[in-house]
C-alpha cells in the first residue's frame, strides 16, 4: 500500500531531526568535554610551574631536593583550592615519593601506563582512583641535571560527571526543540502542502470529469499558486477548446458540402487544364522572342516557332540536339563563352550573353541576347530556358550612332579649328578698318560734312563691335586649347572689382542703374592674371547690365569663406561631378555679383557657360552693346568659365527662374583660392 504524502514528510522529518539531533549532542559533549579536559590541563601546567620555580629557585642554592621544606605543604595547598586536581606530588629522579598531598594520592605501584596525550602529559590507570590524566614537569639543580619531578593529576571520573551533567541538559534543550519543530513541520505538511495539494487535485479531477467551469481557490505558496494558475488556464484553454471543436465539427460538416462540390467541379477543371496547356502552346509558339528549352543532359526538348525563324532551322531539327551541338551547327562565334554562361547558371542566378551566328536560309549574320534562366520542376529535375531577343536591328542602330557621336566629334573639332581660323583671318582686315576709320576721325585734313561724320562712326562703333567679338573668339580658342599664358601676382580681390567697375562705369550711367559694392575688409591677397581676371569680372557685369532694366540696382560682394573641398572639385573630379569633400577647411575668395533682372531658368543654369548659348528665343533679344536683353556672341560667359578654372576656382549662377516680369534676378559666384592654400 503506497504511503501517503502527508506520512512520507513527517517520517522524513522525524528521521531527519532525530539524525541531526543526535549528531549535533555527540559533538557538542564531544567538544564540551575536550574543552574541560584542556582547561584542567592548562591549569595543572600553570600548577606545576609555579611549583617548578620555587623548588629550582631552593635546588640553585645548593641544597638537595629531599631537604627542601614547604614542598608537602604547597602540594597540600594545590589540591586543596582546586578540586577538580587529584592529587599533587614531588618525586626524585628515580621516581621515589618525596613529597605528596594528603590523604590521596595514586599508588606507583598500581598504576598502568595508558598512552600520552602530549610529551608531557600522560594517561594512566589506577586501581584505587581510576584512569588519570597526569602532568609532569622535569626539576633541575644549579648544574641543570635532573633531580625530580613535579607530577600534578586529574582524575577521568570528574570530567566524566561534569560531561554527564552536561549531556542531560543539552538533551532536554534539543528535545524540547525537537518537539517544536517536528509540531511546525507538521502544521506546514499539513496546511501548506497536504491540503492544497488535494484542492489541486480535486480541481483536475473535475477538468478530467469534464466541469471546464472550475476555480482553484487561493493557495499561499507561490509554486502551488502557479501550479493553480496553469490548472485555470488549462481549464480556459479546454473550455475553448472544446468550443473550437464543436465549431469545426460544424466547419467539417460544411466543408465535407464543399468536398463534394470541389469533386464534381474537378472534372471541369482537369479538362480546363488541357486547354491551358494547349494555350500555353500557342502561346510559346507565339511569342516573339526564340524560346529553347534543355534538359538535365543539355539536350534540346523544346523550341518555339520563333526560334526556328530565328535560327533559319526547323524544329525538328532543333529538338532532341545537343544544346552545344546545336551552337556548332549555327556556326556561333564563341561556343566556349556560352558554355561558361551555361554553367554558371542557378535557380537563384541568371545570366545574359550576346549569341552571333551566320544564318544559312538568307545569308545573313545575326546577334542574339540570350537570357539563360534554370527552372526546378516538381519532379526535382532542373530545365534551362534560353530566351533569345533579336537585337540585330539594335546593334546596327548603336553603331550608326557610334559612328554619329564620332562625326559629332570631328565637327565639334573643326568648329574649334573654324573659330581660330576665322578670328585669325577677320582681325587683319577689321585692324585695317579701324585705323582708316581713326584717320578719317582725326587726322583728315579736311574736315567731313555732318552726314559722312556720322557714317564714319557708325562704321567705327560697328569695327568695335566686330573687333571685340573678334578678341573673344581668340580668348575661346586660347582656353579650349590650354594656351593661354598667365601671367600672375598676388592682389587683392577689391582691386580687381575696383578694375572691373571703373572699365563698365559707363553702360551703368547710360541705363541709369545703381551700382552697390558690399567690399570685405582685410581679405587675403589671391594669385591671379590681374587682366584675365578683370576680363572675367566685367564679362559677368555686362550680362548683368544687358539683362537688368533701367534704373535697377547691382550688388557687387566679395568675402573671405572656408569651404570643405580643394580647387580641383571644380574640374569635375567627383563622382558625377560632385564635390570631392575633405576634412579640414579650405580658405576660398568669394565674389558674388547680383542683379534685379530676368533672370534664369533653372534647366539653363548650367548651359549658359557653353559657347554661343544664349538666355531665352532669339527674337527676344535686342542687338545693341548695353541696351536691355541685347544679344552677343554667346561666348562672354565661356571665357569667364575657361579664366576661372585655369586659376584653379568654380563659377556657378543662381536664380529662382526666368520671368521678365517679376524679374527675379540672378547671383553669379566666383571663388578664387587665396595665396595661402597649397593648390
Amino acid at each position: 500500500m503506497k504511503k501517503s504524502l502527508e506520512r512520507r514528510i513527517l517520517i522524513f522529518s522525524f528521521l531527519a531531526l532525530t539524525l541531526t539531533l543526535a549528531v549535533n549532542t555527540g559533538f557538542n559533549v564531544e567538544s564540551f568535554r575536550r574543552s574541560y579536559r584542556d582547561g584542567i590541563l592548562q591549569r595543572a601546567q600553570t600548577l606545576s610551574a609555579g611549583l617548578k620555580s620555587q623548588a629550582e629557585a631552593v635546588l640553585r642554592l645548593g641544597l638537595p631536593l629531599d631537604e627542601i621544606s614547604g614542598l608537602a605543604e604547597r602540594c597540600q595547598e594545590v589540591v586543596g583550592n582546586d578540586p577538580e586536581i587529584a592529587y599533587c606530588l614531588v618525586e626524585d629522579k628515580s621516581g621515589r615519593l618525596l613529597y605528596h598531598n594528603t590523604p590521596a594520592y595514586p599508588d606507583t605501584a598500581r598504576l598502568h601506563f595508558v598512552g600520552n596525550l602530549a610529551p608531557d602529559i600522560t594517561i594512566l590507570d589506577s586501581d584505587d582512583m581510576g584512569r588519570l590524566y597526569d602532568y609532569s614537569a622535569p626539576l633541575f639543580d644549579f648544574d641543570d641535571r635532573l633531580v625530580g619531578r613535579v607530577r600534578i593529576g586529574m582524575q577521568d571520573a570528574v570530567l566524566q560527571e561534569l560531561v554527564n551533567d552536561h549531556l542531560k541538559s543539552s538533551v532536554l534543550i534539543l528535545c524540547v526543540a525537537f518537539v517544536v519543530i517536528f509540531s511546525l513541520v507538521v502544521l506546514f505538511s499539513r496546511y501548506d502542502l497536504v491540503l492544497p495539494i488535494r484542492r489541486l487535485c480535486m480541481m483536475a479531477g473535475e477538468l478530467a470529469s469534464g466541469r471546464f467551469d472550475a476555480k482553484v481557490p487561493n493557495l499561499r505558496t507561490k509554486e502551488l499558486a502557479l501550479l493553480g494558475n496553469t490548472l485555470n488556464d488549462m481549464a480556459r484553454s479546454l473550455r475553448e477548446r472544446d468550443e473550437q471543436l464543436r465549431h469545426n465539427y460544424q466547419e467539417l460538416e460544411q466543408a465535407n458540402l464543399e468536398l463534394q462540390s470541389s469533386y464534381e467541379n474537378l472534372e471541369n477543371i482537369s479538362s480546363e487544364l488541357g486547354r491551358s496547356r494547349e494555350m500555353y502552346r500557342q502561346l510559346l509558339d507565339e511569342a516573339s522572342d526564340a524560346i529553347l528549352v534543355n534538359d538535365e543532359n543539355d539536350k534540346l526538348i523544346l523550341a518555339n516557332k520563333a526560334a526556328e525563324r530565328f535560327f533559319g532551322m526547323p524544329k525538328a531539327r532543333i529538338e532532341g540536339n545537343n544544346y552545344f551541338s546545336f551552337l556548332e551547327q549555327v556556326k556561333c562565334r564563341d561556343v566556349e563563352r556560352q558554355f561558361e554562361a551555361y554553367q554558371s547558371v542557378t535557380p537563384q542566378h541568371s545570366s545574359e550573353t550576346e549569341i552571333r551566328f551566320w544564318r544559312e536560309a538568307d545569308k545573313k549574320g545575326l546577334l542574339g541576347l540570350a537570357t539563360t534562366s534554370a527552372i526546378v520542376g516538381r519532379d526535382g529535375k532542373q530545365l534551362v530556358q534560353i530566351v533569345v531577343r533579336d537585337v540585330t536591328r539594335e546593334e546596327e542602330v548603336r553603331q550608326g550612332l557610334e559612328r554619329t557621336a564620332s562625326e559629332m566629334e570631328r565637327l565639334n573639332q573643326m568648329k574649334n579649328s573654324f573659330l581660330g581660323l576665322a578670328s585669325h583671318e577677320l582681325k587683319t582686315p577689321l585692324t585695317i578698318i579701324m585705323g582708316y576709320v581713326e584717320l578719317l576721325l582725326s587726322e583728315r585734313e579736311t574736315p567731313l560734312d555732318d552726314d559722312s561724320l556720322t557714317l564714319v562712326r557708325h562704321i567705327a562703333r560697328a569695327s568695335d563691335r566686330l573687333s571685340e567679338i573678334v578678341r573673344d573668339m581668340v580668348d575661346v580658342s586660347l582656353l579650349d586649347g590650354r594656351t593661354v599664358e598667365l601671367v600672375s601676382r598676388e592682389v587683392d580681390v577689391n582691386t580687381l572689382i575696383q578694375r572691373a567697375v571703373d572699365r563698365t562705369e559707363a553702360a551703368f550711367r547710360e541705363r541709369q542703374q545703381t551700382l552697390e559694392l558690399n567690399l570685405g575688409k582685410d581679405m587675403p591677397l589671391v594669385n591671379c592674371d590681374v587682366e584675365r581676371m578683370v576680363q572675367a569680372i566685367c564679362n559677368i557685369l555686362g550680362n548683368a547690365v544687358k539683362f537688368t532694366p533701367d534704373k535697377k540696382k547691382i550688388s557687387v560682394n566679395t568675402k573671405f569663406v572656408l569651404r570643405p573641398r580643394r580647387p580641383d572639385k571644380f574640374s569635375n573630379n567627383g563622382f558625377g561631378g560632385s564635390c570631392a569633400i575633405i576634412n579640414n577647411q579650405v580658405p576660398y575668395v568669394e565674389i558674388s555679383i547680383t542683379d534685379s533682372g530676368i533672370g534664369i531658368a533653372e534647366s539653363e543654369q548650367e548651359a549658359i557657360f557653353d559657347k554661343f548659348h544664349e538666355v531665352g528665343e532669339l527674337e527676344g533679344h535686342s542687338s545693341g552693346k548695353v541696351a536691355f536683353k541685347s544679344r552677343g556672341a554667346g561666348l562672354g560667359l565661356s571665357i569667364v568659365k575657361g579664366i576661372v578654372d585655369l586659376h584653379g576656382g568654380a563659377v556657378w549662377v543662381e536664380s529662382k527662374g526666368h520671368d521678365p516680369v517679376k524679374c527675379p534676378g540672378s547671383t553669379f559666384f566666383i571663388l578664387l583660392p587665396t595665396v595661402e592654400i597649397d593648390i
